[in-house]
């Protein structure tokens, strides 16, 4: 006979009452962490609509969207949040950046420069809706990290640079576009997209650099060369040399960190042309939501982009003028290739 326990149950009993407790926190743990994930996917969904009533403040004011990157003061590259920092409740963080401040007995210009100083406090200010709640680094900065971004400028199905005017996006460098630039229509036009902060040398947020993929002009570029450079376990294959810069700075105008496009889909790889991340770059948007990414439209609008979506022919060049050849991806992103696109 089985002896009893002091609750009353034997050995035996007790062991399957164990077994039946596992199971069904087995069964719970999925729908609890879907719960939490589908939490923090509507968190970032409001992040980004919050920053589209920003642009469109800010086009209401300016008659025209922000540079997504402009070259000013001490020849610095800075990037579209900092305009939008008065239309983000962050006008006095605004106004220390553009104003001749002194911190901690330290007089600096306004913008400061590049690189950037370690005792200029505004670049390393986090602004809580810049950061997606699923990416884990989005609650793991440091006080000597910059402030970080989850959300990136659309440079469309172009791969311009710092020191380029060419764009098919509804941004340029040191160009300004209003909407009626915007021909495709406002909600068949991405203005903002998702990519994952960088880590060392995760695909997500990271780019393998001096990749021939990314040509010094994109009417050369061969994207689907970029997609070899993919190993296991979200990383890059060891063979390449990668870098994660996405992200990790919201005051950069620079490819690598605050931008992206509209060619390779979404949590696949990013390639650049050299090893500056501020130069010509398949910055390809990424996050930690299963299955795609959030994206902002230009009319103000929410969509959620899955890893499938059409992208058309990857191993065509980029194109200046006319229809995208990256599928309904690319025509998400130009501004004028005169497509008609519907999301599936």
């Amino acid at each position: 006979m089985s002896r009893r326990s002091r609750t009353g149950f034997t050995l035996v009993e007790l062991l399957v009452v164990i077994a039946i407790i596992g199971v069904l926190v087995g069964l719970l743990l999925p729908a609890v962490q879907a719960a939490r994930e589908a939490a923090r996917r509507m968190s970032c969904s409001n992040n980004m609509k919050q920053l589209g009533l920003a642009l469109h403040n800010y086009h209401d004011t300016n008659d025209s969207l922000p540079f997504w990157a402009y070259a000013s003061h001490n020849n610095s590259h800075y990037g579209g949040f900092i305009a939008l920092l008065p239309f983000v409740e962050q006008q006095a963080l605004y106004d220390q950046i553009t104003s001749t401040t002194t911190i901690n007995g330290t007089t600096y210009p306004p913008y400061d420069r590049y690189p950037v100083s370690s005792g200029y406090t505004p670049w390393y200010a986090q602004i809580p809706g810049l950061v997606c709640p699923s990416d884990p680094r989005s609650s793991s900065k440091q006080s000597t990290d910059l402030g970080r971004n989850s959300y990136c400028f659309s440079l469309g199905d172009w791969t311009p640079f710092y020191g380029d005017t060419a764009t098919r996006s509804p941004f340029g460098r040191m160009r300004a576009f209003n909407f009626s630039a915007i021909v495709d229509g406002l909600s068949n036009t991405i203005a903002m997209g998702e990519r994952g902060i960088g880590d060392g040398s995760k695909v997500k947020g990271g780019f393998v650099v001096s990749h021939p993929s990314v040509a010094s002009s994109p009417t050369a570029n061969n994207p689907i060369a970029c997609l070899a450079t993919v190993g296991p376990n979200g990383l890059y294959k060891s063979t390449f040399t990668a870098r994660g810069t996405g992200g990790n700075a919201w005051s950069y105008g620079f490819t690598g960190w605050t931008a992206m496009n509209t060619i390779l889909p979404p949590n696949g790889p990013s390639c650049a042309h050299i090893t500056d991340s501020a130069h010509r770059m398949l910055a390809t948007p990424s996050s930690y939501h299963p299955g795609g990414i959030t994206v902002l439209k230009c009319d103000g609008s929410v969509s959620f982009i899955t890893d499938s979506i059409d992208t058309g022919d990857l191993s065509s060049p980029s194109v200046l003028q006319g229809p995208s050849p990256y599928g309904v991806w690319g025509a998400l992103g130009s501004k004028e290739g005169s497509e008609s696109v519907e999301l599936p």
